[in-house]
């Protein structure tokens, strides 16, 4: 208790009206970062790694601890060593621990307006991808009312070939016939969901990543998990039908929204898959090449 009543000692004996708020500014600071780490991993396992970690540092602290106080020197020796190996290789536990959060942070990251490349999911014809939408609204329509299930993933700025490679590649003009043929029962591409880019059907038979999200809706199978797994990793919009109900359902961002009527999704992916205005944005691969500008042709911002 000595050496912090020192410590305060000084602390106080230095303290300045710059220097207290300075200190206000760095409690502030911190604050809102480990704030902000419990946002990133709430809601998922990650939570309960972290409190699992927590509390095996307090005991391996605590158990040395209390073995030195009472003399028990051969079991305060294991755990000084365990204590010793556990804190070297934290770096490393952390990254293997939290990768799927970390992964995410990073794709979100690259995939900001700063960054970004070229907005690779988005269509420069306006005309073209309306017309799109309304032959993935019109299968869903089908699909919703003969109770098929489906996932269709719709690509905007993030790529999506890490999954297009797990499916089978097609390469298709985005038509509602073909949609509702991929997801038919008994079908061999009806399995898995179905990637939409750049007005195109680029693949079907895809694997997307489920979620561990605890705070599910019951009831909701592997078709949700997956549409809710895939736009936490990317920034992606998957439109899922439940084989049981033919509920339609939205995801964005980790998020979905359910009971969709088909008028409603229409207005949804217009406004949130509307191709933008790239003749103005700041990308970094910008500076290294050349614009293409057309003054008489401006897109929408994207949703």
């Amino acid at each position: 208790m000595s050496a912090l009543d020192k410590l305060l000692t000084e602390l106080l004996d230095n303290l300045t009206p710059l220097r207290g708020f300075s200190i206000i500014v760095d409690i502030v600071l911190t604050s809102l970062l480990f704030y902000a780490l419990l946002r990133l991993i709430s809601n998922t396992r990650a939570l309960q790694l972290a409190q699992g970690l927590a509390i095996y540092y307090i005991l391996v602290y605590g158990i040395e601890w209390l073995s030195l106080k009472f003399g028990l020197l051969a079991l305060n020796s294991v755990f000084s060593w365990l204590r010793n190996f556990s804190t070297s290789f934290l770096p490393l536990l952390l990254v293997m621990v939290f990768q799927p959060e970390l992964r995410r942070m990073l794709g979100r990251l690259g995939s900001s307006k700063l960054v970004a490349a070229d907005a690779r999911g988005q269509l420069s014809d306006m005309r073209d991808w309306e017309e799109s939408v309304d032959e993935i609204v019109k299968s869903v329509k089908y699909l919703s009312m003969n109770r098929i299930g489906a996932l269709i993933c719709i690509q905007r700025q993030t790529g999506l070939e890490d999954y297009v490679e797990t499916g089978v590649r097609l390469d298709a003009l985005v038509r509602a016939e073909t949609l509702s043929t991929l997801f038919y029962p008994n079908s061999a591409l009806h399995d898995g969901g179905v990637i939409i880019a750049d007005n195109r059907i680029v693949a079907a038979r895809c694997l997307f990543p489920l979620t561990g999200s605890a705070e599910l809706e019951r009831g909701l199978g592997t078709r949700h998990r997956a549409a809710i797994g895939i736009t936490e990793e990317t920034d992606c919009i998957v439109v899922v039908v439940s084989e049981q109900t033919g509920v339609i359902s939205l995801a964005v961002r980790g998020k979905l929204t359910r009971y969709l009527s088909p008028l409603e999704l229409r207005g949804m992916l217009l406004v949130m898959t509307k191709p933008a205005a790239n003749e103005h944005r700041f990308t970094l691969s910008g500076l290294f090449r050349g614009r293409k500008s057309s003054p008489g042709k401006r897109g929408g911002q994207d949703g």
